[in-house]
């Protein structure tokens, strides 16, 4: 714009889950505060090439893998265990590591690797890594692991 004002087209790609749940109230803000700027979003958990999909800009969550790209972070993601009150009922709350091997745990694949994404704790202030195993496995979006979690089936990580 003329005035100095932010105004255009931006492109935009983020995860599902930040797509759905981080994003909207920033966005909200985002365009309240600058009306001029038209903001394309991509919600998506596929990795976009950002040169030759045209977009201006992608989150990701996690490490930038060894690219020309530059990362920023932007906030720390803290992950919980989701569970249906229904299942927690049926099967008791875990306390421990060894506990939640006994719980029916419903783990992410990583489309970029097919590896099952590990579930993250904290421990005396540093993070220990535990894969989950299960008899079933959800891939391409977190979300479906997350609806499975709500509907009774088991333990996510989100």
């Amino acid at each position: 714009a003329q005035d100095g004002a932010l105004a255009g087209r931006v492109r935009l790609s983020v995860p599902t889950t930040y797509g759905h749940y981080r994003l909207p109230p920033v966005l909200a803000r985002f365009a309240q505060q600058y009306p001029q700027v038209q903001v394309e979003l991509n919600i998506t958990n596929r990795n976009v090439d950002l040169v030759a999909e045209g977009f201006d800009l992608a989150i990701r969550l996690g490490q930038l893998p060894d690219s020309g790209l530059v990362g920023r972070k932007l906030e720390d993601a803290p992950l919980v265990l989701v569970a249906s009150p229904d299942y927690l009922q049926r099967r008791g709350t875990p306390q421990t590591l060894d506990d939640l091997q006994q719980h029916l745990c419903l783990p992410f694949v990583m489309p970029r690797t097919g590896r099952l994404a590990p579930w993250v704790f904290r421990d005396g202030g540093r993070d220990v890594d535990w894969l989950p195993r299960s008899s079933i496995e959800t891939s391409d979006d977190v979300l479906g692991v997350v609806s499975l979690a709500e509907q009774g089936i088991g333990i996510c990580q989100s």
